[in-house]
């Protein structure tokens, strides 16, 4: 079986739940995380029955603070998929996405993903101001909660279209 080897980014501000997510992804597990210190990498095996390919992705989960931008620039270059994630818990983690444009502009927005996370918790917001978002952005957009596991289905569906697209 042939192996292609890819790799997905996470970026958002500080405790929207990128480690969560990550973490959830590679292992289907929810394992609740601390502050990511700069970066963390995790890998995540997709065997595609259909190619008989597997696809080993490097999932770099970007701590959301400020002082860490400095070095993630050279990270985020080459990304194949870019999930961009906040807290539907706070509008404020919605506006703070722009301050992530600069470093990830080079990446083809057909290769974005919009998460909404937190659904399983009291939002602050509704659906609607998570389209306006994505279509503002021109991405892709879905709600999960990384706690319940509710939609990650779908939305790792959303993140494998992305990489075979990235293959062809």
């Amino acid at each position: 079986m042939p192996t292609r080897y890819m790799k997905i980014v996470l970026v958002g501000a500080g405790g929207v739940g990128k480690s969560c997510i990550s973490s959830r992804i590679v292992t289907g597990d929810f394992i609740d995380q601390s502050m990511t210190i700069g970066m963390n990498v995790d890998s995540w095996t997709i065997v595609e029955e259909d190619d008989n390919a597997v696809i080993k992705a490097s999932v770099f989960d970007m701590g959301g603070q400020s002082q860490f931008r400095s070095f993630q620039e050279g990270l985020v270059t080459g990304a194949d998929a870019l999930l961009v994630v906040f807290d539907m818990t706070s509008f404020e983690s919605l506006m703070q996405i722009d301050e992530w444009l600069p470093l990830v502009e080079t990446i083809p927005r057909d290769r974005w993903i919009l998460i909404g996370n937190k659904i399983d918790d009291e939002t602050a917001m509704d659906e609607e101001e998570l389209i306006q978002k994505a279509n503002e952005l021109g991405v892709k957009h879905i709600q999960v909660s990384a706690k319940t596991g509710e939609n990650f289905d779908k939305l790792e569906l959303m993140v494998e279209k992305i990489l075979n697209v990235t293959l062809d």
